[in-house]
């Protein structure tokens, strides 16, 4: 039976495809100014003289050794690392290989902040797809939670700080999901492989959605076996062949291990620990920073990601490799570690605002709530039926799980308070709210973003200065350097970062002591009184308090 005219359902106020096209307007434009302004400081950034070796002089030389012939090559370390000059020995980063092709085009560390930039802006894209095909007819939420991804002090850390690879893996890891989503698996797998060839554990969590995947769509359940197969023995053999083979000498084969030694020993010992005390996590997880790091990932989109929590696992292994680490900086909401944690709390955030308006719009149009007890009888029912054993039958019974899980999950959103009518416009101001919140609870953006600002004349003339000095360096000699300059001269085989003793070997030696790395300062002083005591250096040019060297003498001894 039709509705009589007064009956009639009111008219949007904007049609449907019209507010499609305007919300992918506003996308494209958030996309547009996160490049233009993020892009600005970043860049601005450097050529102010405030970036560092350690990560943007090393991935530099890194990325124009592998274009010139050697892969991977890097001498730029610190100190105390005595690993092969490789960046095999750091990480497990393929990517850089077709990475090198765009020093083609500009060889040099904008390059690669360019190449972030635009990359990190982009995931904003497939985010925002996701949520038109979970919310066609709410295309602001999906506006509202690009927003969050742009300005979350999550991505922002990684967009701000030097360059790394795995920063890459956030739009594609969104990719993946937004693939996975619209069952294009073709294109899920090439996104998934590319991500994961930006680091050497990011197929534990390629292998967490696999594994969804093949619970989720029984059809599908070979494919997403073998590919979580094939990501894992990736990982193997990252952690157990190509790092060990260049960190022989590292606990467990891995430089980064110290970091977990509070754990145990080894790996193996790590996780031994765990299994028969299970306490000695309590005491370090509920410290203020992994308390302050789990409130900053819990702002992240408003908390919608806690509406979907399946998608959420995929995070779990870097989200872990965060929180048990005694490097602060891992917990701290900044930097690129969240690279692989973002992509699966906005995703989520989608599904999530998704799963709450459905089941409000059901509850309105059934007149009442599905039942939380038949949920949970028929949860208990696929756990009995997986229990009887048997590979096929815990494969349904996995099915049939997930389902009730899902059932019981819908039941208890229904019966949240809001009317559905109202849940796009209160989704929209709880995302945006939460998200400017987030942004201001994290105190490294401000100085980070602030280094990137408008140089004054005085600061336009040191670079101009520090500029024309070092531009004496030739482009083929070996280069020993201080942090804040050597991105400044890492585009050549051989760069050395003060005070590693192989300076010594070095043709050139540009030093900047007041803005030198803090803990080596004395250690960059030494070496350098030494080095102009000699007698086997010349000066070539003072700029401020920056000043180049010139080797006429013989090597001085280590």
């Amino acid at each position: 039976m039709s509705a009589r005219p007064d009956e009639a359902a009111p008219r949007a106020i904007i049609p449907p495809m019209r507010a499609r096209r305007i919300a992918w307007a506003l996308v494209w434009l958030m996309v547009a100014a996160f490049i233009a302004l993020v892009g600005y400081h970043v860049l601005f950034r450097h050529w102010e003289y405030h970036t560092d070796a350690f990560d943007l002089g090393n991935m530099d030389q890194a990325v124009w050794n592998t274009l010139h012939g050697h892969p991977f090559r890097f001498t730029n370390r610190g100190n105390d690392d005595f690993a092969p000059p490789t960046r095999l020995s750091i990480h497990v980063e393929p990517i850089i290989l077709p990475l090198a092709l765009l020093y083609l085009i500009h060889s040099g560390p904008e390059t690669l902040l360019v190449t972030q930039t635009v990359a990190l802006a982009l995931g904003a894209i497939p985010l925002f797809a996701l949520s038109l095909r979970r919310l066609p007819d709410a295309p602001f939420v999906g506006v509202a939670l690009v927003l969050g991804y742009l300005i979350s002090p999550l991505l922002l850390g990684v967009a701000l700080w030097d360059f790394h690879p795995v920063a890459l893996a956030t739009p594609l890891l969104i990719a993946a999901v937004l693939a996975l989503d619209a069952r294009r698996y073709g294109w899920f797998l090439t996104a998934a492989i590319l991500a994961m060839s930006t680091k050497e554990d990011i197929g534990l969590s390629v292998a967490i959605l696999a594994l969804l995947l093949a619970i989720a769509r029984p059809e599908r359940r070979r494919f997403g076996l073998l590919v979580a197969l094939g990501s894992l023995v990736w990982v193997a053999i990252c952690f157990k062949l190509i790092l060990p083979h260049y960190n022989a000498s590292a606990p467990g084969g891995n430089n980064y291990w110290y970091r977990y030694a509070w754990l145990g020993a080894t790996p193996a010992q790590a996780i031994i620990n765990l299994f028969i005390q299970p306490w000695i996590l309590l005491g370090h997880l509920f410290a203020p920073g992994e308390l302050g790091y789990l409130a900053v990932l819990l702002r992240t989109a408003g908390g919608l990601g806690l509406l979907a929590p399946v998608t959420l696992l995929a995070a779990s292994p870097d989200l872990a490799v965060n929180l048990l680490s005694t490097h602060a900086e891992q917990y701290s909401g900044f930097f690129q570690y969240n690279a692989a944690i973002i992509p699966y709390l906005m995703t989520a955030a989608v599904y999530g605002a998704a799963a709450l308006i459905h089941a409000r719009q059901r509850r309105e149009a059934t007149g009442r709530p599905a039942s939380i007890r038949a949920a949970l009888a028929a949860l208990g029912a696929s756990l009995a039926q997986g229990w009887r054993g048997g590979a096929r039958r815990l494969g349904l019974a996995a099915a049939e799980t997930g389902r009730a899980i899902r059932d019981i999950w819908t039941a208890a959103l229904e019966r949240i308070p809001i009317p559905a009518r109202w849940l796009p416009a209160t989704l929209i101001v709880w995302v945006v709210g939460f998200s400017l919140w987030n942004i201001s609870t994290v105190g490294r953006i401000p100085p980070f973003w602030a280094a990137g600002d408008p140089p004054s004349p005085a600061l336009a003339a040191r670079m101009a200065s520090i500029d024309a000095l070092l531009a004496h360096v030739p482009a083929d000699a070996s280069v020993c350097a201080t942090d804040t300059l050597d991105p400044h001269l890492s585009d050549r085989y051989d760069l050395y970062l003060a005070p590693d003793p192989q300076c010594y070997q070095a043709n050139y030696v540009a030093m900047d002591l007041p803005n030198a790395i803090a803990n080596v300062r004395p250690a960059d002083a030494a070496m350098l009184q030494r080095m102009r005591a000699s007698g086997r250096y010349e000066v070539v040019g003072q700029a401020g308090s920056v000043i180049l060297l010139r080797r006429t003498g013989a090597p001085l001894a280590p």
